[in-house]
């Protein structure tokens, strides 16, 4: 379990931003404790009321994206952030390259932005479906074949267990091999992939029908907390 979260909206005072602070409200942990409607005040507020997580909306021309997230990483590394956007504003990869953490798209369910915002708070990554979809659509013709990647089956049930969700160390617990030996496979599959991140690896393995469930793997990296993990 975590502490409460410090929540700052980066947002305009309309309509949008009243049912956020609703939505937020209903879970206890979510304590908002400010908000700023421009990127000098956003870096203004970071500053003073030192957040835990950052709600920005990405529609909003007032933020000049990404220069001002650029500024709040350099100054608060551990600072998360949760865009919230129309569909198809930003690629998934796009919003991945400058360190925002999840994205909550404004047609979703209330609960969605509640459940995204207390995942990315724990660290972890949380993309909209149809954010990982399009990734997954557009990236087709730059992945090999599954039966190319030239992955040995001990590579290839690593690769199925991080698409599943696990860590390291539950990998290596459920193989009954040291971690060391675990990050060593992990890093030889992400050189024969190509891929740099746990994130590209799930995605790759859906791509390729590597599981047998590809849906389930999407809903989970919505959905549950063990989503999209990202750890090296």
């Amino acid at each position: 379990m975590f502490n409460n979260i410090r929540v700052l909206l980066a947002n305009e005072p309309s309509l949008i931003g009243v049912g956020i602070r609703t939505t937020l409200s209903v879970e206890q942990k979510l304590i908002i404790v400010g908000e700023a409607n421009s990127s000098h005040k956003i870096r203004k507020l970071h500053q003073k009321l030192q957040p835990d997580l950052i709600i920005m909306d990405l529609d909003l021309p007032q933020f000049q994206f990404p220069d001002a997230i650029a500024f709040l990483h350099r100054n608060c590394a551990k600072l998360k952030i949760l865009g919230l956007m129309n569909h198809n504003k930003l690629a998934l990869s796009t919003l991945k390259r400058n360190g925002i953490a999840g994205c909550v798209l404004k047609s979703e369910e209330p609960q969605t932005l509640v459940n995204a915002s207390l995942t990315v708070a724990q660290g972890k990554t949380w993309f909209s479906k149809n954010l990982v979809e399009d990734y997954v659509q557009s990236n087709k013709g730059e992945w090999n074949q599954a039966e190319n990647a030239n992955l040995t089956q001990r590579e290839q049930q690593i690769l199925r267990m991080i698409a599943r969700g696990l860590d390291n160390i539950c990998i290596a617990n459920e193989l009954s091999l040291g971690h060391q030996t675990i990050r060593n496979y992990i890093s030889q599959i992400y050189a024969k992939l190509g891929l740099n991140s746990r994130t590209e690896a799930v995605l790759w393995a859906i791509k390729n029908d590597v599981l047998q469930h590809n849906h389930d793997v999407l809903a989970r990296m919505q959905c549950n907390s063990t989503h999209v993990v990202v750890r090296n």
